[in-house]
């Protein structure tokens, strides 16, 4: 019998059972980044406003500050910018893809070296899925934030699996490929799960239950579409191969039939995928270079 096998009862199977019955403790979103969410989000938002409640979580602020010193912050004659100079050159969008990256990436964190290159690329691939879905969904006319959260949290159950896996296998090492097929299986359900915990609606959860073979047709078909675009395209951005897929869901026929549907021909993909180099290179520098704290998740008895 494999590793795989020998764990899918007592950890993968019995840990899916935990979260859908609303038995397993999450880490809950911080009040501060929900508001900040909804903050960002509107174009009536005061700055003041914003900075009040970044000042309320340390971590954050120091993300932020770091902020200066990305290569498109650009020149600035300040010396010692402050919060309020800081938010006000990169914008609003910008503060937002930092304070969700941030939390996303420290979330579902392990100390475990043999899953540390899994983590780092899930949380890449997030957040440059989730940057394209925002720049999608703006050149297309459509509602910005529920893009950009469904690109962030997509594969959320990647990392809750990993971090299951890390958790209840630390008497023999499972290698990462085994790791990966349980991933790939049940990935789906445990986003869904988790995503339904936190609060959000059930168009997200039908979209990202079944994101590697999107319905594109019906009431969440643009989302569906703009979704699958995104995979194609963070891939690119992120420089990475997502770990969640087996590479051969999109095929080229269909990311052409659903980019002319979109009406995103090749010239407007080379103008968004240029916009959002620069963009993920600001947030990368920000979080890459971080310490991580560990949060501890209970798997119950």
């Amino acid at each position: 019998m494999s590793h795989v096998e020998s764990i899918r009862p007592p950890a993968i199977s019995k840990f899916l059972a935990h979260l859908q019955r609303g038995e397993l403790q999450l880490p809950a979103v911080p009040a501060v980044v929900r508001k900040l969410r909804d903050l960002a989000a509107r174009s009536d938002s005061k700055l003041d406003h914003i900075v009040s409640w970044l000042e309320r979580d340390p971590a954050l602020v120091l993300r932020v500050m770091q902020l200066r010193r990305s290569a498109s912050f650009g020149r600035s004659s300040v010396q010692n910018p402050d919060l309020h100079f800081i938010i006000n050159r990169v914008g609003f969008l910008q503060l937002s893809a930092v304070v969700e990256t941030v939390w996303s990436n420290d979330c579902f964190r392990v100390d475990d070296p043999r899953y540390e290159p899994e983590f780092t690329k899930l949380t890449r691939l997030s957040v440059a899925r989730a940057m394209t879905m925002r720049a999608l969904a703006e050149h297309i006319g459509v509602e910005v934030f529920p893009a950009y959260l469904l690109g962030l949290f997509a594969d959320v159950g990647a990392s809750l699996l990993l971090r299951a896996l890390c958790e209840k296998t630390r008497s023999f090492v499972i290698a990462p490929s085994e790791s990966l097929t349980i991933v790939r299986a049940y990935h789906e359900s445990m986003s869904t799960a988790a995503l339904k915990m936190w609060g959000h609606a059930e168009p997200m959860l039908s979209i990202i239950r079944k994101h590697h073979a999107p319905v594109l047709t019906g009431a969440n078909a643009t989302y569906s579409s703009l979704l699958l675009l995104a995979c194609q395209m963070a891939e690119e951005l992120s420089g990475d191969d997502d770990p969640t897929g087996d590479g051969d869901e999109f095929a080229p026929e269909l990311v052409g039939r659903v980019s002319a549907s979109m009406k995103i021909d090749e010239a407007t993909r080379e103008t968004l995928m240029a916009r959002l180099s620069s963009e993920f290179e600001t947030v990368r520098e920000v979080f890459e270079d971080q310490p991580h704290e560990r949060i501890v998740i209970s798997y119950g008895s």
